[in-house]
């Protein structure tokens, strides 16, 4: 994932969904640049980071993650990124409002 694509996720999350006042992420280096985390201030949004070489900081996130590539991502090819795109929209959908969750 690039600075770019980072930064444009959430724009779209901010132009969608309420404002939070913390955003939480590991250390990759999209989300330690400078284009990430001047949006950030831009928004007055505080920046939390994971420690490095601690995955467990992130853990129901770093779990979602396998979750959905196993459930979803790995068992389908897909054609188009607008075909990933819908399908992991709709996989996250219905994680969110159908699927029991196990995620501690």
């Amino acid at each position: 994932m690039t600075a770019e694509l980072a930064t444009s996720a959430l724009q779209m999350s901010l132009d969608k969904h309420r404002k939070p006042l913390i955003i939480h992420s590991d250390m990759g280096s999209q989300y330690t640049s400078a284009e990430f985390n001047i949006k950030c201030q831009n928004y007055g949004l505080k920046h939390s980071y994971s420690l490095k070489g601690h995955p467990y900081d992130n853990g129901r996130m770093e779990s979602f993650h396998s979750i959905l590539k196993r459930e979803e991502v790995y068992l389908k090819v897909y054609q188009t990124l607008t075909e990933v795109q819908a399908a992991i929209g709709w996989y996250i959908n219905f994680y969110n409002r159908n699927r029991i969750s196990n995620v501690a």
